[in-house]
């Protein structure tokens, strides 16, 4: 085989013919003189993660991982141990900088674009040309996972799984001050009404930290940034409505006024609402805390839109290894995409899928008829968004929540905080835009 046709039958081949291809040509996989090497056995892929084994994420990884490795023996051998503690960005960056990366790895979805800026990871999409089950998987994604995952143009992750932000609420608090539980699409106003009859000196109504502007600012239909990520728009009346509704919210004493939510992590019976992700759940079972229902966020009154807001990891794909070994990376990587290990990971470690197909899965929805309050959250997925992966993200992020914190503390008024918040992250994304070209 030569160089061509070798990557040729990488880039084409299925799981269940790719470990035949490596046996016949070796990891290597390009003899010049066009004969056959010697088979080589499994492909050898070292795996990373950015989460530890002792994290209920990490702990499934490596249940999957070893799932993958059971079925496909005689064509993978996968070295799990480096991913059993965690690599953050930055000893990912040192690893690839030193010759040593890894064939595969998680990271938080919005690393990835500046892994590959970096010139450390692949475009996914380049390396799973021609494979029809991917073709089907990469379709049936959430368009707020593929866009994330994405960066000018090409595929520079997979996701995985997400996770989302809805409301928990308190059963007994409620009941006790007599207001009915929410139903969907519960608005703005009827959260305040609720506080009003709920609130007493030794209660938190609200446990919300001043992240959450982004959650209640898309149930106006707003976003923070152009469809087309080249534009900030933060300086809107959008999110100026819905900072002054926070603010409502800690001045009537229904939120607390230093913007912290540790509290929730001792699972007292002392909030009546709290905005948190799934992974809330195993806190309060464990703490055995009172019967508690899951419900999305309250609506804008005008818009009322209902939407949710995503983290989530994605898997990446290093760059410097070999032909057949990027392969059978990417090969792993759409395995674990694929609706059974999504179906997985939200069962195992309370998250969310991040495609149609994993979301309607038997797997998946059969679990869910046993978790009311899990389903709460996943019922969610269709309605999710984040942001852009882009280069600066980290750093855009900061400069958006300084100005945001700001306007909280008093230090600044909610029209100038955001508009400095407009020119602060727009200086930062004018960065990321020259970078598309």
């Amino acid at each position: 085989m030569n160089r061509r046709t070798t990557r040729r039958l990488i880039l084409t081949a299925g799981v269940g013919t790719i470990g035949a291809l490596f046996a016949a040509c070796g990891e290597g996989g390009s003899a010049g003189s066009g004969a056959l090497a010697p088979s080589a056995g499994p492909v050898k892929l070292a795996y990373l993660s950015n989460l530890a084994e002792t994290h209920p994420e990490g702990a499934a990884r490596l249940g999957l991982l070893a799932e993958y490795q059971k079925e496909f023996a005689s064509k993978v051998s996968i070295d799990v141990e480096g991913g059993r503690a965690a690599t953050p960005l930055d000893k990912y960056k040192s690893l690839a900088a030193g010759g040593s990366a890894p064939d595969l790895g998680y990271v938080a979805y919005y690393e990835a674009a500046d892994m590959f800026t970096s010139g450390m990871v692949i475009d996914v999409d380049t390396e799973l040309k021609g494979d029809k089950e991917w073709v089907r998987q990469r379709a049936d994604l959430y368009p707020t996972m593929l866009e994330s995952s994405s960066w000018a143009g090409k595929l520079v992750s997979i996701p995985m799984y997400t996770n989302d932000v809805a409301m928990i609420f308190n059963k007994g608090l409620l009941d006790q001050s007599g207001v009915t539980a929410p139903k969907e699409g519960w608005t703005w106003d009827d959260l305040k009404s609720a506080g009003a009859k709920v609130a007493k000196p030794d209660r938190i109504v609200l446990s919300m930290n001043w992240g959450f502007w982004l959650l209640l600012l898309r149930t106006t239909g707003g976003s923070p940034i152009s469809a087309d990520a080249k534009k900030m728009t933060l300086d809107t009346p959008d999110l100026l409505e819905t900072i002054e509704f926070m603010q409502a919210m800690i001045k009537a004493g229904y939120a607390p006024a230093d913007g912290k939510t540790e509290t929730y992590r001792e699972a007292k019976n002392d909030t009546v609402f709290e905005l948190q992700g799934p992974y809330r759940i195993p806190t309060l079972r464990q703490a055995n805390a009172p019967a508690f229902g899951v419900i999305h966020a309250p609506v804008n009154p005008r818009k009322k839109i209902i939407a949710t807001t995503n983290g989530g990891h994605n898997v990446v794909i290093f760059k410097e290894t070999s032909a057949a070994r990027r392969g059978a990376s990417s090969q792993l990587a759409r395995w674990l995409n694929a609706p059974h290990a999504q179906a997985q990971m939200c069962i195992k470690a309370t998250s969310l899928p991040v495609s149609k197909a994993a979301f309607a899965s038997k797997e998946l929805q059969d679990y869910l008829k046993t978790d009311g309050e899990m389903k709460g959250f996943i019922d969610l997925a269709p309605n999710g968004w984040r942001w852009p992966a882009l280069p600066s993200w980290p750093k855009l992020n900061k400069a958006v929540q300084d100005a945001v914190n700001a306007i909280f503390k008093n230090e600044i008024s909610p029209r100038d905080g955001l508009a400095k918040a407009q020119r602060d992250a727009q200086a930062l994304l004018d960065e990321d835009v020259k970078l598309m070209k």
